[in-house]
């Protein structure tokens, strides 16, 4: 019997990223849905004719409690907001756990962050205190790991080279 191979490889990454390189024709900053699906597209949350809409509903109901409410929303508060524009849009409500899973996976991105404590809340990811009023503060830190990820792959391009030499 062959042994199976480990790649430790897998415990060293800490993040991954799609970051699409895409148009931004001026219709689509003109229309809300569109701009969602845009910047979910960009930042690979979603593939291109991707149907699915829940982690756009989960970005959706994060934007309107941030910039239209005011507030850090609960996954609770998420939930309902989704499952109220399902609704109107003639579409079956989803469960907490669905939205769990979308509000984990924009952690992950680090383009979400949970507060701490008992009630916990959602907001999106601070560049640092200065950022508190820039909505899009989370592109600067994910690009910010982005282009640490870059110089540790050029470092060891260059590295692999002069090993074969």
């Amino acid at each position: 019997m062959y042994k199976k191979r480990v790649h430790p490889e897998s415990e060293l990454v800490r993040r991954e990223w799609t970051v699409r390189l895409m148009d931004l024709p001026p219709e689509v900053l003109n229309r809300r849905k569109k701009l969602l699906r845009w910047v979910a597209l960009s930042l690979g949350l979603i593939s291109p004719g991707e149907e699915r809409t829940g982690i756009l509903d989960v970005l959706d109901a994060l934007f309107y409690y941030t910039y239209t409410k005011g507030v850090e929303p609960t996954a609770q508060d998420i939930l309902d907001f989704v499952n109220k524009r399902r609704i109107e849009r003639g579409e079956k409500p989803v469960v907490l756990e669905a939205v769990r899973y979308h509000l984990r996976r924009l952690e992950a991105a680090d383009i979400i962050e949970k507060t701490k404590g008992r009630g916990s809340t959602y907001r999106f990811t601070r560049g640092s205190m200065d950022s508190i009023g820039d909505p899009a503060a989370f592109v600067g830190r994910v690009f910010d790991d982005i282009f640490r990820s870059k110089e540790l792959i050029s470092e060891a391009v260059r590295h692999l080279a002069s090993l074969y030499r």
